[in-house]
């Protein structure tokens, strides 16, 4: 192209800018002047496209967002463009962006760098101006200084002709105007006061180089929208606006004011520069003297005005009303408008928009530092606070270490009430616990004291004679005990037993009973009575079936005859004399009335009946006996003379054939049952015959006054005690007859006694007609059954000689007696001496956990132990110093040996090692009466002169020192409780530290005795009057008291499993069996 083409192009390009902002200002029409550009010859350069036809129009001034062409205006029909390719320089133009106060803005393409720019051109009116160009190119080389995130780039300038450019990077996004417009809501204060000051910032970097803008307004704020992806960090200057991150571009400086560089700076064409809804007052009066950074702070407290209330602070019906109220007004508060706008966030904008300089932000740095203290939560230049309100700001500013103070005070108050709770929790817990537990053991020992009181109610009253009484209260105790989580005691299962038994006690209303019968068919029982009365009984229920007054004074005799059907009696009349008569007694109601014949004999001192029930044989005065034959309408007497003493006492044999009479001398004869004498052979004359029996061999037994028994022609006189023996009950297993007062002696393969529970003798006794059912009647005027081999084995004792040592095995089935002649194994009936090559006698036995049975004997200094069976030899312990062996112990576990000695000491040995463990001093310098191990062997018990002193093994020193008299006995119950028991009769157990548990009264006389059974639960004591008493440890309460004894009992132990009981006194034993039949 030569020179005058490129001048031509200059001159239409200037009037086609000309034209063309005319048509902006004045609006186009079809006769405007078509500027032509000289064509190019030849196809456009590769890569470059022809421009669109652009027309001037209100649309060329929309916001950026608006990237498509302007639709045509149908009065606008010139071209500017001929279709040939449109270019400033090598920059392609696209599209108009926008219209300044001194310049268009186009949308072009670099094709060099290949990008997108704003490309700003000065209006036609600055092209004929020189200097104009210049300041354009000098404010276009200021912003070329700018380097911050929200101030555009400029990219390039330059000249080409007459028409100078600046190329700025192109921005897309809504204006900040276009932005507000479109809000629903208010913005949030927080995310306005942001924006406003990230705005700040970059009007302060462009005052930092001598660019003042003076025509900041929302439409001079591009919010270009980034697109980040979901981990990216946003970049500096941006801000989040409704979620969306944003970052504002400040764009349009035509306006701009340089400060003096060395020549004028003015841009505009007027003297009023700026939009006046944001023009601060100087620039509203044109005081260009007074214009400086102030009034871009005025411009930027208007944008944050508008953004938190919504509207310009001041707006008219024109701009001159804008510019007065600008100069003149006062704005309303935003709090007015908005009452969520925090004080701090008002006085901040109000201070911006101060009316003066002065009272302004002095610089935008100052109020975009304002806008962060706000931000922050700091106290603001625009409202300074007190002390007060600056502690709580820098409490919200310092936030982090606030919360790290306040994290930190709160884990230490936490840890300080979690440590404080913890162990109010754990105290509370342990009160509570303690609570529970002192409430449990108070439920604990309700409930216990309810079952010892239901055990006790059960004795009560099955001694009462009332079993549904009893077995209602046992079956209470077992509940109780079920409650308790423990099985039964002994004293539980032994009652239970006895209960179980069906025992039949009658109180007879006539009083003392004298004689008693059974039917032949064992329906009836009869009983005679002190006062003459004769009572038929129900032997079952004991029901009362019919009585009379057979005799004026004690009935001796009664008995049944002809099956049943006559009853004969003998008793006293008013002459003192005894006369035997004859009842009928009926078969459906027992009602007794006269026989016909009712008068069988005037004198007579004994009566009997034959065995088949047809005859009776009394015995009379001057040895008479006489057999009276009652089959018969006539009653036939035979009458035989046996001497000249009276006869008192007949007995007829099992058999029926042969009669036995005794008489006053003493003299026992035999007849046959036609009353001839029968060649036997002599018997012992003995005088004091008072009772005369037939046994199953056919032997005559005779009691005496005296209380003793003979069996047989050639048997050993049994002096077996007691007192007169008034009556005699034989029985295939043996016979019965009555000792001391409540006593019945019992015979068979050896003497044993059975406690009847009466007060008074038993005076009287028969047997059923199986001889397996005993009947008693007592002083008392009670009648009692008897199960004759179930009572006699739970209920007597056996005789034996003087016992030192009692054991019996774990299942209760064997049974040692240690006496003064050796060591007895006792085993279902059979009695096996062992021990027979060691010289009696032995002071203690004991079963061991395998059934070996193990003896303890003293000799001298020494203490010997055998065991049986067994093939070792017998272990000899030596007491230290040889003095003589006094007493001796076994720990129930059967580890260790006591003995006690002459010389007041006792000495332990563990008998696994033979090992001597300990020896303790008494202090009694005399023989040690006796001495006690606790279950395990580790505690030792033994009288001093002030007591009974308890030590522990390899102590010297005694824990405690116990009361006790000169005849107390002690047992341990536990290893850290021991009960003691003298001559008071008072039981106490006490603490291994001697504190006094509890005291049990009942014993009568000295206790002489202590046992403990295997649960410790049960305390029996022995007393020197024979009498047991069952105590339960854990309340003191009695349970049972059952006399099996006549004299002191001094011996008491229980089976391994706690369910038999064995118990001695000084010439017999009883086995206690509780195991349920």
């Amino acid at each position: 192209m030569d020179p005058s083409d490129s001048l031509k192009m200059d001159e239409n390009l200037a009037r086609f800018l000309a034209a063309y902002d005319q048509g902006i200002d004045d609006g186009a029409d079809a006769r405007a002047a078509t500027v032509h550009v000289p064509k190019l010859d030849g196809a456009l350069p590769p890569g470059e496209r022809r421009l669109t036809p652009m027309r001037p129009g209100e649309s060329n001034q929309g916001s950026l967002t608006e990237v498509l062409p302007d639709p045509p205006l149908p009065h606008i029909t010139f071209s500017p463009f001929a279709p040939s390719s449109h270019r400033i320089g090598r920059f392609e133009l696209r599209r108009q962006l926008g219209k300044g106060g001194c310049g268009i803005v186009f949308l072009a393409y670099d094709p060099k760098l290949q990008r997108e720019v704003a490309l700003k051109i000065p209006r036609p009116e600055m092209l004929l101006n020189a200097d104009a160009k210049r300041r354009l190119i000098r404010e276009a080389q200021a912003a070329a200084e700018f380097d911050h995130p929200n101030l555009v780039p400029v990219y390039e300038t330059g000249e080409i002709g007459p028409v100078c450019f600046v190329a700025t990077a192109f921005c897309p996004g809504p204006t900040l105007a276009d932005w507000l417009d479109r809000q629903a809501f208010p913005v949030p204060v927080r995310q306005a006061a942001r924006l406003i000051a990230i705005v700040a910032e970059a009007v302060q970097h462009a005052h930092d180089r001598g660019v003042l803008h003076r025509d900041l307004k929302p439409n001079n704020v591009i919010l270009q929208e980034l697109r980040l992806e979901e981990n990216d960090e946003p970049p500096p200057g941006s801000v989040v606006l409704r979620g969306e991150p944003i970052l504002p571009r400040l764009v349009d400086f035509g306006l701009a004011k340089l400060v003096e560089r060395g020549g004028p700076s003015e841009t505009a064409t007027h003297q009023i520069l700026g939009t006046p809804k944001y023009m601060a007052p100087e620039q509203a009066q044109a005081r260009r003297e007074d214009i400086g950074p102030p009034a871009d702070v005025y411009a930027l407290g208007v944008m944050l005005y508008e953004m938190i209330t919504g509207r310009a602070p001041y707006d008219g019906e024109s701009d001159v009303e804008v510019l007065r109220l600008a100069v003149a007004g006062r704005p309303t508060a935003p709090r007015v408008l908005r009452p969520d706008v925090p004080r701090d966030l008002e006085a901040i904008c109000l201070k911006a928009m101060a009316r003066t300089t002065a009272e302004r932000y002095r610089t935008a740095i100052d109020l975009a530092d304002d806008l962060r203290r706000f931000l922050d939560g700091r106290p603001t230049i625009a409202r300074p606070l007190a002390f007060s309100g600056r502690a709580v700001r820098w409490l919200r500013r310092n936030d982090q270490i606030v919360a790290i103070a306040v994290l930190a005070f709160i884990v230490l108050f936490v840890t300080a009430l979690a440590t404080r709770n913890s162990y109010l929790s754990r105290q509370l817990r342990q009160d509570h616990a303690t609570v529970l537990n002192q409430q449990a053991t108070r439920n604990r020992t309700e409930q216990e004291r309810d079952y010892s009181r239901h055990v006790r109610d059960a004795f009560l009253a099955w001694r009462g004679g009332n079993t549904q009484s009893a077995s209602m209260s046992l079956a209470a105790a077992r509940r109780a005990s079920g409650l308790l989580a423990e099985v039964p005691d002994f004293t539980t299962e032994y009652l239970t037993r006895l209960v179980k038994a069906e025992r039949l006690m009658i109180v007879c209303p006539a009083g003392p009973v004298t004689a008693l019968a059974v039917s032949p068919d064992g329906a009836w029982l009869v009983s005679g009575h002190a006062d003459g009365t004769v009572s038929v009984w129900n032997r079952t229920t004991g029901a009362a079936l019919g009585s009379v007054r057979a005799h004026h004074a004690t009935v001796t005799h009664v008995t049944f005859a002809l099956g049943g059907t006559l009853l004969c009696t003998l008793g006293l009349e008013k002459d003192g004399a005894a006369q035997a008569f004859a009842w009928n007694v009926s078969r459906d109601d027992g009602a007794v009335v006269p026989a016909p014949n009712p008068v069988i004999s005037r004198k007579a001192h004994c009566l009997c009946v034959a065995r088949d029930g047809t005859a009776v044989f009394a015995g009379g005065p001057n040895g008479a006996l006489i057999k009276i034959d009652l089959t018969g309408a006539n009653q036939t007497t035979t009458v035989a003379t046996t001497g000249t003493d009276p006869v008192v006492a007949v007995a007829v044999s099992p058999a029926g054939h042969t009669v036995f009479t005794a008489d006053s001398g003493g003299h026992v004869r035999q007849w046959t049952d036609t009353l001839r004498a029968h060649e036997a052979p002599p018997y012992p004359v003995r005088g004091g015959v008072c009772a005369l029996a037939v046994n199953a061999a056919g032997e005559p037994i005779v009691g005496y006054a005296d209380g003793c028994v003979r069996v047989g022609a050639r048997g050993t006189e049994l002096a077996a005690g007691g007192g007169r023996v008034a009556w005699i009950a034989p029985s295939p297993l043996g016979a019965a007859f009555p000792g001391a007062q409540g006593w019945v002696r019992f015979r068979s393969d050896q003497w044993g006694q059975l406690a009847t529970g009466d007060t008074g003798a038993v005076t009287a006794g028969t047997a059923a007609p199986d001889g397996r059912t005993l009947y008693t009647g007592s002083e008392d005027g009670v009648i009692r059954s008897w199960n004759v081999p179930n009572d006699v084995r739970d209920r007597a004792s056996a005789a034996v000689d003087r016992l030192a040592a009692l054991a019996i095995s774990r299942d209760g089935t064997r049974v040692v007696t240690a006496t003064a002649t050796g060591v007895t194994l006792r085993e279902e009936g059979r009695r096996t001496n062992i021990f027979a090559r060691a010289p009696a006698p032995f002071a203690a036995a004991q079963f061991l956990g395998d059934g070996t049975i193990r003896g303890v004997r003293l000799d001298g200094p020494s203490a010997t132990v055998y065991e049986h069976p067994s093939g070792s030899s017998p272990q000899q312990f030596v007491v230290p110093g040889r003095h003589t062996a006094t007493s001796v112990a076994l720990s129930e576990d059967g580890a260790r040996l006591a003995v006690g000695d002459a010389e007041g000491r006792v000495s332990v040995w563990s008998l696994a090692d033979h090992e001597w463990l300990a020896t303790v001093v008494t202090g009694t310098n005399g023989p040690v009466p006796r001495v006690a191990l606790s279950p395990d062997g580790r505690n030792v018990a033994a009288p001093t002169p002030t007591g009974i002193g308890l030590w522990v093994v390899g102590t010297a020193d005694p824990s405690a020192t116990l009361t006790a008299d000169d005849q107390t006995v002690f047992r341990y119950v536990t290893g850290e409780r021991i009960a003691t028991a003298g001559r008071n009769g008072v039981v106490r157990v006490w603490t291994a530290t001697g504190l006094e548990e509890s005291t049990l009264f009942g014993h009568v006389g000295r206790v002489s005795g202590l046992g403990v059974s295997p649960d410790r639960r049960t305390l029996v004591s022995g007393g020197a009057t024979g009498e047991i008493k069952f105590w339960d440890v854990r309340t003191g309460q009695e349970l049972l008291a059952l006399r099996r004894h006549a004299t002191t009992v001094t011996l008491i132990e229980f089976a391994a499993d706690g369910k038999v009981l064995v118990t001695g006194d000084e010439g017999q034993y009883a086995v206690w069996d509780a195991r349920p039949e």
